[in-house]
Parts: C-alpha cells; structure tokens; sequence
C-alpha cells in the first residue's frame, strides 16, 4: 500500500506539472500581409526565436496563420520569398500579432545554394552570389535563357553566335579558364542535370567550311540546346560563379554553375495567366555597299576581279545613263516578318496539393527569307505532403524545338549567303525584271545568295523531355536538432534530328563536280543522376550559434549518340539520301560518361549568424579520367562576418572570403589512341592508328580560386552595393601539343601548364524613390578580367590554337607564355616590306557595364537597359571580304594616316593589305559597342476593366523592344559574334554571320 501511494504522489506530480505547462502553453494567431497594399501573403514562415525547429507554423492562402508557444515575452520572426523578414516582439497576455511585410527589393534574403542541397539567406552568404528573377526575365521576350540574361549578371559573358532566329550563344564565368576542354558552366534545373550540348547540323557538307583551316562542324551556327527552356517558366537563376560556390559540383564546375528554378503551385485558389506577344523582327544593321561610278568600277574590277568585267559589260548595267545601287542586305534581309508568342500557366494548391501547369508556342520567322525558329513547350511541376514527415516534389517538361537558321558562316563552296555579299558589287543586280534570279557576273562561286536564301534548307527538330523528382523525409526534429533525409533523381532526354539540302539547280550546286547535297545529322543525348542526402542542423538553447552538417553521394550517367550521312548528286526535285550518286561523309560517334562522387559539408552560424564559416570537400571518380578509380578531391573554405546596422538603422556590411577548388573534365576520349576504320590496306578493310595521340594518364584541370570582397546595403535595404576580387589559376591544362615527327603523331594530349584570370566584379542597385504612385529602381553591373598565360608545358613558349583563323595576314589567336591568353597576333610589314608577327590586341575587352533602370507611375511602368563593352579586338574576316574584294562603302574615304603624314583612304588600304602587303591591322578591329539590349513600356489597366472586357482579375498592356541600338566603330554586322561557336579561345572571329535582329513586340497579359 505504501508503494502505492508513493506511485499515486508521483503520478498526480506529473500530471499536474503537464496541467501547468500546458496551461502555460498559448497560441498566438495573426495575419501576414504586403506592407504596399495590405494584401495576404501566403506560406510566409513564423518562428519563434531561439524555440528551435519545432516552434514553427505557416500562413496560410489569407494569410492567417496560428503557432504555439510558451509564456512570458517571446519574439516571432516572420519570413516570406520575396520579402524582408520581420521580428515582432509578443508581450506574455498577448494572443494576435499581425504583421505586414517590405518587399525585399534587392533580393538580400532570398535562399542561396550553398550545397548540393542547402541554403543560406544570401545576406549571410561568404561566396559571391548573382540572382536574376522571373521579373527580371519575362519584362521584354527572349527566345532562349541566354539572351535574357544579357547584361544582367556581374562576372558572366554572354555573347551570341550570330543573330540566327532561335538562340545560339554561350556563357562565359570569369574568363577562360581552358585551352581545349569544355568552356560551359553547368547547367541545373530543378536539380536536374541539363544539356547545353551544341550539336552541329552537317551545314559544313554544304558550305565545305572544313576545307581550310578549321572544323567545319564548328562553323555551323549551331544552336545550344538551353534554347529548349521557356524562360516564362523560370522563378530564378542563380549564378555560382566563384570556385568555393561551385566545388560541390566538382570537375564540372571549373566554368561556374548556373542553378534554375522553375516556377511551383503555392497555397490558395487557382490562377490563370495568359500572354499573347505579337509584332516583327527587323535588321539592326549590317556592311554597307559602294557606291560606283564607270570609272571605278573599271579601275576595280578590270584587273583585280576574275572574270574580268570590260567597259561593255560595265556599262550595259547603267540606268539612265548611271550604274544603279542595289542594297544586297536589304534585298536578302531586309523583310520585317510577323512574329506571336503565346504563353499560359494555371497555379495552386492547398497544404498538402500545389501545382503549376504552363504551355508555351513560339513562331519567330528570321529576317532571311525561309528561316525561323518555332517553339512548343509544356511544363507540369507537383508538390505534395505525404505524410507530416515526408514531402515529394516532381518537376517535368516537354519542348519541341525547331529552326532554320539559313546559310551563313565561312564558306568554300558558295553556299553562304552572307559570304557571298562580299564579292558581289551593288551595282549588279540579283534579280531579273520578271522576279527570278540571275546568275550575277561578279560573285562567289556563281552564288545568288537570294536564289540560295530561297531554295535551300538547313532544318534542325528538337524533341525533349526533362523531368526529376525530389524526396524529403524528416528523420526527426527535437527543440534543437532535426535531421532530414533527401533523395532526388533526374533525367535529361532529347533527340536532335537535321537536314541540310542544297538542290542541283542552285547556281553555287551547278559549279561542283556532283550537284545537289542532303545531309542528314541525328544526334540522341542521356542525362541522368541521382543524389542522396543526409543534412543534420543543430543549434542550442541559447539559440547563438547553429550547425549544419551534410553529406551525401551522386552520381551521374552521360551519353551522346551522334550520326550523319551525307550524299550528292541529287536528283532534280529529290531530297532522299537514296537519290544522290554518291554518299560523302558518314560517321557514328558514341560518347559515354559516368561520375561517381560523395561530399561533406559543415556550415557553423556564430553571434545569431553574423559570423558564418562553411567548409566542404567532394570527392569523385569518372570514366573519362586515364585513371577511372581514382578520386580527384575539390576543398572549399569560406567565412564572413556581417556588421549590421554600422551605417545606422537597416544597415549591412559584410566582409567576406573564399578559397575553393573546382575541375574540368578531359573529353570523351582523350585517353584513347583512336582507331580509324573503313580502310582498304592491301584490298583488305581494316583500320590504321589516327593522327592524335591519347593520354592513358589524362586528368582533369583543376581551377584554384581566391575571391574576396564585401555586399553593403544602405537605407533599409533600398541600396546595395557588391565588390568582389578574384584570382584563379588553372592547372594541368588539357592541351594539344605537337609531337616529334619520328612518334607518327601529328598531335599529342597532354597534361601540363597554366593560365591565370584575376578581376572584379562590382553590383549596385539603388531605389532612390519607392512610394505609392511611384518608384524608381536602378541597377548596375561591372565586369573586369584580366587574363595570362602562366607556363606551357614542354618547354614551349607559345602554340597556335586549333581553328586559330584564317592567316597571319588577317590575324590569328596564339597562346604565348606571359601573354593574354585570348591575345591575337598578326603580320605587319616594315618599311621595306619585310612581314614580322606582332601582338594586335587581346579579345577580351578592358571592362563591361550595364545599366538598368525600372520605373513605376501609378499604373504606367518603363524600364531599360544599356550594355556597354570597352575595348577588346576581333578578327573581322566579313571585312577583309569586302576589302579584298574593293567594295568597302569606305574605299574612297581619307582616314588612314601615313607615316609620312599623309592619308589614304581606309578601304584602299585594306585592299592593298588583302591583295599586296599582307598587313592584318586593318582586319583585327575594336569591338567597343554600347548598346540598347532592352525596353519596355506598359500600363496596367483598372481591374475594372479586366473583369468588363475579358472577365478577368488583372490586365497589362505593353510595347517591348530588344536590341534596338547599337552604336560602335566596329565594321559588319554585330561585334559580339563567332564564327567558331561555343569555344573556350577562339572567339571573337567574325566571317559572314547571320545579321543581327532587333525585335518590336506588342504584349498583353491577362490574370484569372
């Protein structure tokens, strides 16, 4: 009995211990919303500070929200994506606190990766960090990602290929950072890994672009295949640029990694947005023509053009007494296409269910007769509870994506319509009275580049699927620890299928010995990976410092499958391979790549997260490597310290450093000595040893990094201005060397050597003015890189390049020990006529800078931005076309100086350089541009009158232009271009390119 009133005491102890704990216990209830307009914010995240992971709670679609927590004073931080968090101090007989939130302009608070699946308030980061939003990408449309990102990120290059409908451009992070390997960043979607992958479309069997100097496949005018997502999809892009950022991702990440989220459902009843773009495209400029007179025609082309053209044939051209002008670019691209977009989501959900569903269809006809870029695109993403642990999110889309980017590009044959300009006089004309074409008497090859714009076809069909799904479990949470469990799969798919058809009857066919070409390219690309994780926060009672640790494998599987057939002799009106009298080029490449990796990471947050520190460490093994068993480490350190309010109330600096190690993986194959099949060795098929030399040893570059610098904002938030210092070096450079004749090899792959890039990065926004019926917000970017190559391998001091241009007498890229690494060389005579090589320029330019600025009036909006590059050179081979040709506008003009004093005019001393002394500097120029990328102007009408006239909640109105202005001393189409693609240094070489457009869009959008 006594043992049992003990129990009885005991017992009733507990129970009235839990009775005053639970009486002490209260619910606090309130209502998040925008501080603006007072309207709901929905999911916006209260906790109470220092009651560790369990005291949490959401609003929810009004924005309610209701949280337990214990006695006396408390403070609730409130945090929501788009917003500044808020703390709300709740006094001991307080039950409702209602809060209104900032909007968080400048994205200070917004998530950042920080690990392969974590994140970091971006205030707090310690690595450099750029975020470029939906807003920032739906104001004026792009046809791809890339374009839309132009001029909006610090430390990032982007330049197009050429002006072709449909995309075509690369991204370059902090400088080139290799000689052969890839020059990409890495591409994640939703987690997903994606292919930017730029396959050739076999244009080059056309053009015969690889018969000198160069891989035609490269001279395509391919289109990368980031072109298949839908920017209108996109919630944001975040740009790790930086090696300590980036090393989680390993030996693909040397170029940096660009993460992409897609747009998700969230919490509250259905929304319907729909957009419809509709206006043309238009020619932003191009190479002018001479004007002749008979006397200049004759001194031109009676002695220097082949044929010949005498006074008769010179004359019987003249119009009314005069030899008539006709602009050929006009002519060819001179149209002004109709062009419509139309876009459309539905979004929601409630706790448990959020969707997003989008659709997509893009028709943008280019400026060259017969070409285009047209684009379908569907996109489901799900987010569902499954239980209060476990949380699954799936994310697919569809693209279909199709081009004709016409013929364009360097040329051997006639087929470019562009290269064939330059050396067609505009005093001849290329259509007869009737509309059909002529054989013009001056040309390329016999080419009428309107008859080939016309009739010949360079069509490219992209079918792709990307879809992943993501896992989480909460293993479990206690008042100061919780541990999460997350796995994530994905898969990349697309086939890529081209035709190329040059038919008999085109005028440039009717000169080759087998007219008519049909090329057929198909091209299947794998991407699949998964990644498993273990992610442990801690943080004790006192609540002043947290531990996040986490860990985790990954492991990807990469195959491209590529073949093409190529015939000739077509039948008249035949297209089928099967109708050719020969087959040219075929070829099957299988490539395959496999990594496997583990990492771990530790993040420690001191003094409430004003001092963070996070170091980590992947290690992974691939079959690209000579050694397919080794694992090749990548360490990353970095701290920063924040001072808050040091520049008065609101205020921030932060200090920050960083050293991190990332790789470069060696191309499929490069281990391997190849074999070359399909010969015939004494009537016998058999295979014989290639001419490069594989490396069993090879490894993967590896890129170090220091980066330093401070972000400060100002005045609430409303001003902020990032700088960032960096210097990396990369090592074991992959690089093609050659050999001593006597090893049979004309070219060798080796490990060895050194290139270094040091620059800044500086960002700044300020929002000088943001009240109710007015707002102003202004952002800028600068980029500056400087480059050098450090050693070579080999005891070589310098090397030409693979596809380094065109000739030392038009300049050419080398790689010089203690030089730029992009620099260009060229020839130059002296006073005696003697050629010696000399430094003319590095490609890279002195600096870039961007300026944006968003402006708000009641219901009327307008923004802009400026782009402007200083400095840098290109090989401009579209004018040496039309100086050796004698039809530069300015052949007559006086503005070259001589020695002597004197002066000559600029296009005869192109001539004489082209056709006498071999100078290159008239064809290595500046491409110092400034230029309008982007505006907009629009009005949001009263809601009113939505509902009135399509029944609908909201509606925009606006006019939008792309690449409006473009002001430079630069001779041709467009100073960004490149000829050669997507390569890591020889860039900057322009040859005939598709002109570039600027676009007139009328948009409206509608919300449901």
């Amino acid at each position: 009995m006594r043992k049992l009133r003990v129990w009885t005491a005991v017992l009733a102890a507990l129970v009235g211990a839990a009775g005053t704990a639970l009486a002490q216990e209260r619910q606090i209830t309130g209502t998040v919303t925008r501080a603006t307009d007072g309207q709901p914010i929905a999911e916006a995240a209260i906790s109470v500070a220092g009651g560790g992971p369990r005291a949490a709670a959401r609003s929810n679609a009004q924005g309610h929200y209701s949280i337990t927590v214990g006695p006396g004073d408390i403070k609730l931080t409130i945090r929501a994506i788009g917003y500044r968090s808020a703390d709300v101090a709740v006094a001991p007989g307080q039950d409702v606190a209602d809060v209104a939130l900032n909007e968080d302009i400048f994205k200070l608070e917004e998530l950042v990766v920080s690990g392969q699946q974590t994140g970091v308030e971006r205030r707090n980061a310690t690595t450099s960090t750029a975020i470029v939003t939906s807003e920032d990408l739906k104001q004026v449309q792009a046809a791809t990602l890339d374009q839309a990102l132009q001029g909006k990120l610090a430390g990032a290059a982007i330049q197009e290929n050429s002006g072709g409908p449909g995309g075509g451009l690369q991204i370059r992070i902090r400088g080139a950072n290799t000689a052969i390997g890839s020059p990409d960043p890495l591409f994640v979607v939703d987690g997903v890994l994606y292919s930017d992958a730029t396959l050739p479309s076999g244009l080059f069997n056309v053009t015969g672009s690889s018969a000198n100097r160069g891989r035609g496949e490269l001279q395509d005018d391919a289109v990368n295949r980031l072109a298949d997502l839908n920017p209108n999809d996109i919630a944001s892009v975040e740009v790790l640029k930086g090696a300590a950022a980036s090393s989680i991702y390993g030996s693909k990440a040397a170029n940096g990694v660009v993460i992409i989220t897609t747009n998700k459902g969230k919490v509250g009843r259905s929304r319907v947005n729909v957009t419809q773009r509709f206006g043309f495209f238009d020619l932003l400029r191009g190479p002018g023509e001479r004007v002749f007179t008979d006397s200049s025609a004759l001194a031109t082309f009676s002695a220097s053009a082949t044929p010949k053209l005498d006074s008769a044939t010179v004359r019987s051209y003249e119009v009314n007494g005069q030899l008539p002008f006709y602009d050929h670019l006009q002519e060819l691209a001179g149209s002004k296409p109709f062009a419509w977009e139309t876009l459309a989501d539905v979004s929601g959900g409630n706790d448990n269910t959020k969707y997003y569903v989008s659709g997509g269809w893009t028709d943008n006809p280019g400026i060259i007769t017969s070409s285009f870029a047209k684009k379908q695109t569907v996109r489901l993403n799900l987010e569902q509870t499954l239980s209060k642990r476990l949380d699954l999110q799936v994310t697919s889309a569809f693209t279909r994506n199709q081009t004709d980017r016409g013929i364009t590009n360097n040329d051997n044959n006639g087929g470019s319509v562009t290269y064939a300009l330059g050396y067609i006089p505009s005093f001849i004309p290329l259509l007869n009275p009737d509309g059909s074409f002529t054989k013009p008497a001056l040309t390329y090859l016999q080419s009428n580049p309107l008859q080939t714009a016309a009739l010949a076809t360079n069509d490219e069909q992209v079918i792709r699927f990307t879809g992943g799904a993501n896992l989480s479990y909460q293993a479990f949470t206690t008042d100061h620890s919780s541990l999460k469990l997350i796995a994530a799969a994905g898969a990349d798919l697309f086939t890529q299928k081209a035709q190329v058809i040059a038919p008999p009857d085109l005028f440039f066919q009717q000169s080759q010995a087998l007219p008519g070409v049909s090329s057929l390219a198909n091209g299947d690309s794998r991407f699949l990976n998964w990644n498993l994780n273990a992610i442990h926060s801690y943080s004790p009672e006192s609540g002043s410092w947290r531990a996040t640790t986490s860990v985790g494998s990954q492991y990807e599987d990469r195959n491209l499958n590529r073949t093409q057939v190529v015939a000739q002799g077509l039948i008249p009106g035949q297209t089928n391979i099967d109708q050719g009298s020969a087959l040219g080029q075929q070829f099957e490449l299988r490539t395959e790549e496999r990594t496997l990796a583990f990492y771990g990471q530790e993040e420690l947050g001191f003094m409430h997260d004003r001092l963070l520190l996070a170091v980590g460490v992947r290690g992974e093994k691939s079959s690209a490597n000579g050694d397919d068993s080794k694992y090749y480490l990548f360490p990353k350190a970095s701290a920063g310290y924040r001072f808050a309010n040091l520049f008065g109330q609101g205020s921030d600096l932060k200090l920050r450093g960083a050293y991190g190690e990332t790789g470069n993986q060696p191309l499929f194959g490069q281990k391997f000595t190849t074999l070359q099949g399909g010969n015939t060795i004494g009537g016998t098929i058999g295979t014989q040893v290639g001419q490069t030399a594989g490396n069993p040893l090879i490894q993967p570059e590896r890129i170090k990094e220091f980066e330093g610098g401070f972000d400060a904002s100002f005045a609430q938030g409303r001003a902020t201005l990032e700088f960032t210092a960096y210097r990396r070096r990369t090592t074991d450079l992959l690089l093609n060397l050659t050999p001593a004749p006597s090893t049979g090899f004309t070219q060798q792959l080796v490990n060895g050597g050194q290139f270094r890039n040091s620059g800044i990065e500086v960002a700044l926004g300020i929002s000088p003015v943001q009240k109710k019926n007015f707002s102003w917000l202004l952002r800028s970017t600068f980029n500056r890189v400087r480059s050098n190559v450090d050693a070579l391998p080999g005891g070589i001091t310098s090397f030409r390049p693979v596809n380094a241009g065109f000739g030392l007498a038009f300049g050419e890229f080398l790689v010089q020990d203690a030089r730029p690494i992009q620099q260009i060389v060229g020839s130059v005579p002296d006073s005696l006529g003697n050629l010696s090589t000399v430094f003319l320029g590095d490609a890279n330019p002195n600096f870039t800078l961007s300026l944006s600025n968003d402006f708000t009036f009641g219901n009327v909006f307008f923004s802009f931005l400026w782009d402007w590059q200083q400095g840098g050179v290109a090989q401009n081979q579209t004018l040496s076309l039309y100086d050796c040709n004698g039809l530069s506008p300015d052949f007559d003009a006086p503005v070259v100086t001589n020695p002597d004093g004197s002066v000559r005019p600029r296009g005869q001393y192109g001539f004489d350089a082209c056709n006498n002394t071999g100078d290159a500097r008239p064809f290595v120029q500046s491409t110092s541009f400034l230029k309008l990328r982007e505006v907009s102007l629009g009005l949001s009408l009263p809601r009113r009158w939505a509902r009135s006239i399509f029944g609908a909640s909201d509606l925009r109105v606006s006019v939008t232009g792309r690449n409006l202005l473009l002001f430079t001393n630069y001779f041709g189409y467009d100073p960004e271009v490149s000829n050669y693609g997507a390569q890591a240094i020889v860039r900057n070489i322009d040859l005939g390119p598709y002109p570039p457009m600027r676009s007139f869009l009328f948009n409206i959008s509608l919300g449901f």
